[in-house]
């Protein structure tokens, strides 16, 4: 029979492997993603609401952490993937949608079209674009809406990361509509860009 010793010494090894796995993931997002972290983009990412209840930036950040730690569980598979494509990919999959309702008039051009306008901004925060990039943020809508299918399995990753994000960011917004807390995400900005950026690099 297992005792309460043995089971708090699991629970401990379990919660440090979780420790360690977030500091790879950000180390991941810092190293290949810096330059869009610390963007005028990014951070008007936290300024504009999305999926009714979020925001831009925190559901990249979402994106970005799930498709990562998806990238850890592919390779323990032996599946290469590639993570600097993964990253970037990720962190940039939603910029086009930045101003939209100046740029789109209809929630169906900006599902539409904003991918495109995704990879342009990319392209102005990224010297270097590793391969399969653009086009996992051409195609990250898959399989919703007219988007077409990803060239890559990086592609799918940041796909499903999305659409999981997503969902996510829909009941957590039933959960503040019940509560009656409003602009609840919007108020946890600082707190999500602590897990990422190092304190000398936001000042």
């Amino acid at each position: 029979m297992r005792t309460p010793y043995y089971e708090s010494t699991i629970h401990k090894q379990i919660r440090e492997k979780r420790e360690d796995r977030k500091e790879r993931i950000k180390g991941d997002l810092m190293l290949y993603g810096g330059d869009v972290l610390k963007s005028e983009e990014m951070k008007k990412a936290f300024e504009q609401t999305h999926h009714q209840w979020s925001t831009v930036g925190e559901h990249t950040f979402r994106v970005a952490f799930s498709s990562v730690m998806i990238c850890y569980a592919l390779r323990k598979l032996n599946i290469k993937v590639s993570i600097p494509a993964v990253v970037i990919g990720a962190l940039c999959h939603d910029l086009g949608i930045l101003g939209r309702s100046e740029k789109f008039s209809s929630a169906k051009e900006c599902s539409r079209e904003h991918p495109k306008d995704s990879v342009e901004v990319a392209r102005g925060l990224v010297s270097e674009m590793p391969e399969k990039t653009e086009d996992i943020i051409e195609r990250h809508m898959w399989p919703a809406g007219e988007s077409e299918v990803p060239n890559s399995i990086e592609g799918v990753v940041v796909s499903v990361a999305d659409k999981y994000s997503a969902v996510k960011d829909l009941v957590k917004g039933s959960e503040i509509k019940n509560t009656g807390v409003k602009n609840y995400l919007r108020s946890e900005k600082q707190k999500i860009v602590e897990k990422i950026l190092p304190q000398e690099e936001k000042e």
